[in-house]
């Protein structure tokens, strides 16, 4: 099928589908609308989607990437309709139905609000190219996980535009919270209820603010800025990878 966006139509004609299969996990999902004249328009005559099964947020991540290459990644990333159609177009991969149980999140995971800074990284299908767009090397952390939803770890560092906008901060993630014994995130890194060293939903986000009044984080590489991060994470850098140790000396 050629790519498509949805109009304002299309937008609360699924909008009103979300809200139908919630009431009935085995509404019907509207298909039609997918290339429905009065709910959608044609983006390009060159660009196709087609089902397929994403077992993991990178293989998402590397189709879009794929597919949507032609395109401007500025528009990619502010076409509201193109990513709310695609939704649609590929519900049964992210809202599964198993045993006739289907569990319908809040609208933003599948309606695109680019505008909403709450809001617009929480879409499950645009996350996924918009970490590979940003993060093209160092991006296990947040692709190596489900569609399905999304975890505690990509909302965390992804609603704090702060983080993002740091050039070396992928590398310093994946070197502070990738546990290189377990092949795994790190435990306890986001946990809400308990703040530990080096973590990073709460000491990570307090130590950049403080270090961005002094240094111009955007110049420093991620060697630099774990060094100026200090002990904590020099020893959390130490612990998921021991043959940094030589840092803490």
């Amino acid at each position: 099928m050629r790519l498509r966006q949805f109009n304002q139509a299309g937008v609360d004609a699924f909008s009103k589908f979300l809200t139908a299969c919630r009431e009935n996990p085995n509404e019907r999902v509207p298909m039609e609308l997918a290339e429905s004249d009065q709910h959608t328009i044609l983006i390009s005559d060159e660009i196709f989607v087609e089902p397929r099964e994403f077992s993991t947020r990178r293989d998402a991540a590397d189709y879009f990437h794929r597919i949507l290459s032609p395109l401007s990644p500025d528009a990619v990333r502010k076409d509201a309709g193109m990513w709310t159609w695609l939704s649609l177009f590929y519900f049964d991969q992210i809202c599964p139905n198993p045993n006739g149980n289907r569990k319908v999140r809040n609208d933003y995971t599948y309606l695109f609000m680019p505008d909403q800074s709450r809001h617009f990284y929480r879409h499950l299908l645009f996350i996924a190219w918009q970490v590979k767009q940003i993060a093209s090397e160092h991006n296990r952390l947040f692709l190596d996980s489900s569609l399905v939803t999304l975890d505690k770890l990509t909302t965390e560092v992804f609603k704090r535009l702060y983080l993002t906008r740091i050039p070396c901060v992928f590398e310093l993630l994946d070197r502070l919270y990738w546990d290189r014994r377990t092949n795994r995130p790190a435990k306890g890194i986001v946990s809400p209820h308990k703040i530990s060293a080096g973590d990073l939903m709460h000491r990570l986000p307090t130590r950049i603010r403080q270090l961005e009044k002094t240094y111009d984080l955007q110049s420093l590489n991620a060697d630099q800025l774990l060094e100026i991060l200090g002990n904590e994470f020099q020893q959390r850098a130490a612990e998921s990878n021991p043959q940094m140790e030589f840092i803490l000396e």
